[in-house]
C-alpha cells in the first residue's frame, strides 16, 4: 500500500473518531489537534478551548491546562508535527483544497503567492496567534480565539443551525468568525495549506518537538541529485534537502515518495546502549 493511502486511511478514522463526542459518544482521549469534539471533557471541546479556559478572566486553572499539555506534548515527542499531517481532519480538508492553490499558483500573476522573500516570517504568526489570543486575552479581556475560530464553525455553528433551525441562537461573534471563516477558505485555496503553515495555534504548539521528536523526516545530503523535485511536492514550501528538522514539516511523506534517488526516509532515534 503506498504511503499516501495509508496517510488517507489514517485521517479518515481520525475523521470519524474527532466526531464522536458529537454523537453523544465520549471517547476517554483528548485529540492532538484543533477541532471541536476533540476532547472528553465537553461534547464540543478541543484541547486549545481548554488552554484558553485554564487562563479565563484572571485565573488558573491547572486541571484544564493539564490534560492537553501533556497529550500535545506526549504526542510532540513521539512525531513532532506528524499529527497535521495523518490525523488532524482540517488538515485532511487543506489536502482536498491544496490540488486547487497548486493550479493557481501555476498561474503567472500567482506564481509568487505563499514564495515571497518575507514569507518565512509569516509563519512566526502562529506563536504570535498562541500567545496573543489563547493566553494573554482570555487571561485579561475574557475574549478566546476559539469564539472566533474557523474550525468551529465549520464542524460546531453550522451543524447546530442545521439540526436545530430557528432555534439556535448565535453568540455576539457569529459576525466576526464569520469573516475569518472568509477569509480561512480564501486562504486554503490560494496558498497549499495556508492555515498550517500560518496561523493554526495547535501547530505552533507542535513545531518545536520536530527538534526532538522520535520519528522525522531525514535527507541523505551525500546522495542527494539537487533535482529539488522534494521541495517542489511538499505542501509546507519546505526546502526538503537542506531542512534540519524543520518545525514545519508534517511528516506527510509525500517528498519520501517524489525522490528518485530513494534518499529520504522516515527516520527514528536510535537509543545507545
Amino acid at each position: 500500500m503506498r504511503l499516501q493511502i495509508k496517510r488517507l486511511w489514517s485521517q479518515i478514522v481520525f475523521l470519524i473518531g474527532a466526531n464522536l463526542g458529537a454523537l453523544g459518544l465520549r471517547t476517554g482521549f483528548c485529540y492532538p489537534f484543533f477541532y471541536c469534539h476533540a476532547c472528553p471533557a465537553a461534547p464540543a471541546a478541543c484541547p486549545l478551548r481548554a488552554i484558553e479556559k485554564a487562563f479565563y478572566d484572571h485565573s488558573f486553572e491547572w486541571k484544564l491546562l493539564l490534560y492537553p499539555i501533556l497529550t500535545l506534548g506526549f504526542v510532540g515527542s513521539l512525531t513532532g508535527r506528524g499529527v497535521c499531517g495523518w490525523a488532524c481532519p482540517i488538515g485532511f480538508l487543506q489536502r482536498g483544497t491544496g490540488h486547487v492553490a497548486r493550479k493557481i499558483r501555476k498561474k503567472k500573476r500567482a506564481q509568487k503567492i505563499g514564495q515571497l522573500r518575507i514569507e518565512p516570517f509569516f509563519r512566526y504568526i502562529k506563536y504570535i496567534l498562541l500567545i496573543a489570543t489563547v493566553i494573554i486575552t482570555p487571561y485579561y479581556i475574557k475574549f478566546m480565539f476559539t469564539d472566533i475560530c474557523p474550525t468551529g464553525m465549520i464542524v460546531g455553528t453550522f451543524p447546530l443551525l442545521a439540526v436545530y433551525p430557528g432555534k439556535f441562537v448565535p453568540n455576539d461573534f457569529f459576525m466576526y468568525a464569520s469573516v475569518v471563516l472568509i477569509l480561512f477558505f480564501i486562504l486554503i485555496f490560494i496558498i497549499e495549506r495556508g492555515w498550517c503553515r500560518y496561523f493554526c495555534p495547535i501547530g505552533a504548539i507542535l513545531a518545536p518537538f520536530n527538534k526532538v521528536s522520535f520519528v522525522n523526516v531525514a535527507v541523505n545530503q551525500e546522495e542527494c541529485l539537487h533535482c529539488n523535485l522534494c521541495s517542489m511536492e511538499c505542501p509546507m514550501g519546505i526546502d526538503v534537502p537542506n531542512m534540519n528538522r524543520d518545525p514545519e514539516c508534517i511528516l506527510c511523506g509525500k517528498c519520501i515518495e517524489k525522490c528518485p534517488a530513494n534518499i529520504i526516509k522516515f527516520e527514528r532515534i536510535k537509543w545507545k546502549e
